[in-house]
């Protein structure tokens, strides 16, 4: 499985070193030999009007079959930008993003992250994360 990010500090590095499942792609489609068996991937985005702008044409290529023929993309995980409650135009894209891939999920802000250098350091993720683990676990292992 891979995380690609939609767009820088999307939040894919930090969720594959706290899940450690999977393997951060950075924000480009995996590319693989032609004969290559699909490929779990999990769109990451931010929960912000440019986040999901990103991750709507992230989705659109996917849709397009304009991404490599291996993708198999199992759903988007937006990334709380604050701790505040994102803006309507984030809800009403997720909402849309729904309709369009297999899953959509959220995490909260996570201010425990803000003091750790790196990741790993908080050694066991925070609960929203160890949500998402557990969810991206059970939807890539069908």
């Amino acid at each position: 499985m891979w995380w690609v990010g939609c767009h820088g500090g999307s939040g894919a590095s930090t969720l594959a070193a706290l899940t450690r499942v999977g393997y951060d792609h950075g924000s480009a489609w995996p590319l693989l030999p032609q004969h290559a068996p699909m490929i779990n991937v999990v769109l990451v985005c931010r929960a912000s009007a440019a986040g999901t702008l990103a991750a709507t044409g992230a989705v659109e290529q996917w849709r397009r079959r304009a991404v490599p023929a291996h993708v198999r993309v199992q759903g988007v995980v937006a990334v709380a930008a604050s701790p505040k409650r994102p803006p309507r135009i984030v809800n009403e894209r997720l909402q849309l993003l729904g309709g369009w891939v297999p899953n959509v999920w959220r995490v909260g802000w996570q201010e425990v992250l803000l003091a750790a250098d790196l990741p790993t350091d908080l050694g066991v993720p925070p609960p929203d994360i160890a949500a998402l683990r557990d969810s991206v676990v059970e939807v890539v292992s069908t």
